[in-house]
């Protein structure tokens, strides 16, 4: 996916590319979650609900 799409991307075409990196930082570990870090702003609702989301994704909350 191009980065260019991101803002008009579905939730389907989306979720394999986000997937995909949460894969791949989380292999790369605490470098991963800084690099992260970096980025993400500590006022930064959207962030904060998806992490919230992916969170209980991974308690396994979320049916599917």
């Amino acid at each position: 996916m191009n980065l260019s799409h991101l803002e008009t991307a579905t939730a389907d075409s989306l979720a394999p590319v986000l997937l995909a990196a949460l894969h791949r930082l989380g292999r790369l570990g605490r470098e991963g979650a800084v690099a992260l870090a970096r980025l993400a702003g500590d006022d930064d609702a959207d962030f904060d609900e998806a992490a919230e989301w992916i969170a209980d994704i991974a308690r396994g909350g979320l049916c599917r």
